[in-house]
């Protein structure tokens, strides 16, 4: 299902007549709405391109291939345009959409095709290596410990990427290691069985 949006097409509509008749400035309507600047622009750019059919609601989000996101992502780290200006030109329903796909592929993350209909993602938790995990664990600290990206870059739960740099934190690498149902302590183990854990799982 699409999500709706917080201001509805009439409101979208009577601002942009406002601002066309010099009955307010752009200023002065995001201040009414409290929304930035930069939205009702975009509104008014979206008008003068589309018409007013641009704000019409749709239940359903729009698919989008890989290969489609990777020629908008493109077109803006080539100079084309800003993210505003591409998702006017390519009919992406927000700049932030855009933004976050431009995220996404500087940060070495696989672009995928998303097709709505019928289908809900729900990541799933996975057994991983020691060594995959630490490196899982780096990359999410490195990168400002965005959790969902990390999910969505190494396919697995927000809910174990979150746990393990939890643990990464409070305990260091020692805390990566599972010892449920074990006999003795971590702090009792000796290297060798501490390898062994590591390797066990």
């Amino acid at each position: 299902m699409g999500r709706k949006p917080k201001q509805s097409k009439e409101i979208k509509l009577i601002t942009i007549e406002q601002y066309h008749s010099g009955t307010k400035t752009v200023g002065e309507i995001a201040e009414d709405l409290n929304v930035s600047q930069i939205t009702i622009y975009s509104w008014i750019k979206k008008f003068e391109s589309f018409g007013e059919s641009t704000f019409d609601y749709f239940k359903k989000n729009s698919s989008y291939t890989a290969e489609f996101k990777l020629q908008v992502i493109n077109a803006y780290l080539n100079g084309e345009g800003s993210y505003s200006d591409l998702a006017i030109k390519y009919q992406i329903p927000s700049y932030s959409t855009l933004k976050r796909w431009v995220i996404k592929y500087n940060r070495d993350i696989k672009i995928k095709d998303y097709n709505p209909k019928g289908y809900v993602y729900i990541a799933k938790s996975r057994k991983v290596s020691y060594e995959e995990k630490l490196e899982i664990i780096k990359w999410t600290i490195n990168n400002g410990l965005e959790y969902k990206l990390a999910t969505e870059k190494f396919e697995t739960s927000y809910a174990q990427v979150y746990n393990w740099v939890k643990k990464y934190n409070e305990f260091g690498e020692d805390g990566l290691i599972d010892n449920r149902g074990k006999r003795k302590d971590l702090e009792d183990l000796t290297e060798v069985e501490k390898l062994n854990v590591r390797l066990s799982f």
